[in-house]
């Protein structure tokens, strides 16, 4: 129900509006149903008004409710007296375009308006006339969009006016015209507030979710012209409009040429302005993607625009990328209802029409250059960031001359991907390796393939970088893990670290050995550690042995028949007989409760302090074993460091090029059987990958 008013202002005569059939419901709420479209069009009224300042109050998300919500739209303008709101306001379909423009005294800034320059400081007071953007006088009936519920406060110097609008009460029968009485009462002016305006209240909410303020503030920022912008600062809950510009790698006009706007005569002598530039990352809101085309100060076509061409056009990918503008106040130069092409909700405009011919093909041509450019600059962009890499650079030039070519190609696709920015030298490196990789052809082949598709490129090499698979990532990780942890022991055996966890450092060599017998064999499974000889024999079912208290550091399962028991002592620590005797010791004890073979290993420092008879002895038994720490650490870094370089990629190490000629041979064999003819033969055997005539023994 309206406001019901009681009293002296209840005598006041009602004013009329008149409403034939639907017209309210077609062209207030059908046609503005987007809340960004309809506040457009609310805050389009304020400009004709003449206001300076534009204030726009959203509800609190957090509390938002339609029935309580409100959103309320205040300007300086010129407001209304009764009169003008009886013979102009309640008025559907009145053309106030007809009347001219309105003069406006308003404070320009100093990076807005054509009749600054440089040299001025400060803003400046400039008398300007308006021109009006509404024409067919139903803007009003924006708010019936977004409420059910609208109230209208507006002053001039001496007089003001409240009135009520309900959209349930105003509704009239099909085929009937109906004057409906507004309900309304005199106010004071709100002198404080500005010395004329008006206040929208719209109540009722119809969307049962808030709104996004952010959002509402960049598409309104993008639906209104930078001159409009700078003559009317429009704010929401307190906050100017931003610039809805992301950050752009490229700007036409550029902003060091002084100019926002770039002048282009049409064939038929009218005369449009525009720029447009290319974002840094893709531009995830759609409406700020491609062209919007303002007429006088707004909207009149909608974003994302690109002249229908975005399909067809050469660098479609791009239009992820493109933003820019058109200003073409030619379209809307008249005052009758032929010379208008626009919409009138203001979303498009008539293409079709003769008078929008030349822009449309100019458009067409100018979005085909934009997608084109944008194109080339990523592409461009993206081999200069992988070329700016040292050890990309080195890769590349290493490769062959049509590879090299084909690679820059497949970069500048891979620039056009959608995607943000930061795995392009990921990426760009996957690439590389599949071309460092010549036998992999088929890989070259998939990408030659994928390339039709800056997404579907960028995606596969993802999945090169990533190991297609599994199997082989799951092997490779493994290798790169245990070369890593060849590095820790390295470490630890120059910093000299303790057979056992102690207070100077927590690393020590028994949990090194614990977690990675494969530092000792490849082949061995650690089954127990720091366990007393007794207890082991009572788990497996042997009697315990009285008064012995001898303790083995590891029991490894060493093959299918043997189980290795293993001594350590510190890096700087030489064995001593006694050491080696206690381990035979535990193997004699160990033997009883088992039928397997038992092997004995010491691992001790550089220089055992046993004679050399006696270290003679020791070695020429087959079940015994003395290793010294860094031979031991040189032996098993033997077996792994040749995979380092392709890890690395480290096409100049030796260990690179066996790795691929092992995988070249690989492929022969498989393809045309396990043969080699005298040519294959002549060429002997290929290189192991450790040479174990440098491992050395412990020197008597």
């Amino acid at each position: 129900m309206s406001k019901k008013l009681t009293g002296k202002e209840a005598s006041y005569p009602p004013l009329k509006f008149k409403v034939l059939g639907r017209t309210l419901e077609h062209f207030g709420v059908q046609m503005y149903k987007r809340r960004e479209v309809a506040i457009a069009e609310l805050v389009a009224n304020c400009w004709d008004a003449g206001a300076t300042e534009v204030m726009i109050e959203l509800p609190n998300p957090s509390n938002y409710k339609p029935d309580t919500s409100k959103i309320v739209i205040r300007d300086t303008g010129c407001g209304m007296s009764r009169d003008e709101v009886q013979d102009s306001y309640l008025v559907l379909g009145r053309n106030r375009r007809r009347k001219g423009g309105i003069e406006v005294q308003t404070c320009l800034p100093l990076d807005f308006g054509e009749e600054r320059t440089k040299a001025d400081a400060g803003p400046v007071a400039i008398q300007k006339t308006r021109r009006v953007m509404g024409r067919k006088g139903i803007g009003k009936l924006a708010g019936f969009g977004l409420a059910r519920k609208m109230t209208v406060a507006t002053w001039q110097e001496k007089e003001g006016l409240e009135f009520y609008l309900d959209l349930t009460e105003l509704k009239a029968e099909d085929n009937t015209s109906e004057e409906k009485p507004i309900q309304w009462k005199p106010i004071a002016p709100h002198k404080k507030l500005s010395p004329s305006g008006t206040i929208v209240t719209l109540e009722a909410l119809k969307h049962k979710t808030p709104m996004d303020v952010d959002s509402l503030s960049r598409s309104l920022a993008r639906r209104l012209s930078r001159t409009v912008k700078g003559q009317m600062t429009i704010r929401v809950n307190g906050h100017k409009l931003p610039d809805p510009t992301p950050p752009l790698d490229f700007r036409l006009p550029s902003q060091e040429s002084g100019r926002h706007l770039e002048d282009v005569e049409l064939f038929d002598g009218s005369v449009v302005r525009y720029w447009y530039g290319f974002a840094t990352d893709v531009i995830h809101d759609r409406e700020l993607r491609g062209f919007t085309i303002l007429v006088h100060g707004k909207v009149a076509q909608a974003p994302p625009f690109f002249f229908d061409v975005e399909a067809k056009a050469s660098g479609q990918h791009a239009t992820r990328y493109v933003i820019g503008e058109i200003e073409a106040d030619f379209l809307d130069n008249g005052t009758d209802d032929d010379t208008d092409l626009v919409s009138t909700d203001r979303q498009e405009i008539d293409w079709e029409d003769e008078n929008a011919q030349t822009l449309k093909l100019w458009g067409e041509e100018l979005c085909r250059k934009a997608l084109r450019d944008c194109t080339e600059f990523r592409g461009e962009k993206t081999v200069k960031e992988v070329l700016s890499d040292p050890d990309l650079d080195k890769r590349i030039k290493r490769l062959d001359k049509p590879s090299q070519k084909q690679v820059a190609q497949f970069l500048r696709i891979l620039g056009n991907r959608d995607s943000e920015n930061g795995k392009t030298l990921e990426l760009a490196g996957a690439l590389v390796r599949a071309y460092e990789f010549r036998q992999f052809h088929d890989v070259i082949e998939e990408i030659e393939e994928a390339a039709s598709d800056p997404n579907k490129l960028a995606a596969m090499l993802q999945q090169l970088n990533e190991w297609k698979v599994l199997e082989s990532r799951a092997i490779l990780e493994v290798v790169k893990g245990r070369i890593d942890i060849l590095d820790k022991f390295e470490k630890m055996l120059c910093n000299n670290a303790p057979e056992t966890a102690s207070s100077r450092t927590p690393e020590n060599m028994h949990d090194l050995l614990a977690g990675n017998p494969w530092l000792l064999n490849p082949e061995w499974q650690v089954l127990a550690e720091e366990k007393k000889i007794t207890t082991q024999l009572r788990e497996w079912g042997q009697k315990d042995l009285p008064n012995y208290s001898g303790r083995f550091d590891f029991l490894a399962l060493g093959s299918e028949r043997d189980l290795a028991i293993i001594e350590i002592k510190r890096p700087d620590y030489p064995a001593e007989l006694s050491e080696v005797n206690r381990l035979f010791e535990y193997a004699d004890k160990l033997s009883v409760g088992h039928d397997r073979h038992f092997n004995m290993v010491f691992i001790c420092g550089r220089e055992p302090k046993i004679s050399r008879q006696q270290l003679e002895g020791l070695q020429a038994r087959p079940d015994f074993e003395i290793r010294c720490w860094n031979d031991l650490f040189r032996k098993t870094r033997s077996v792994y460091e040749h995979y380092r370089a392709v890890l690395e990629g480290a096409v100049d190490n030796p260990a690179f090029a066996a790795k691929e000629e092992e995988v070249a041979r690989t492929r022969q064999l498989l393809e045309h059987g396990i043969h080699r003819d005298p040519k294959e033969r002549a060429k002997g055997l290929p290189a192991s990958d450790v040479d174990y005539t440098r491992t050395k023994k412990p020197k008597p």
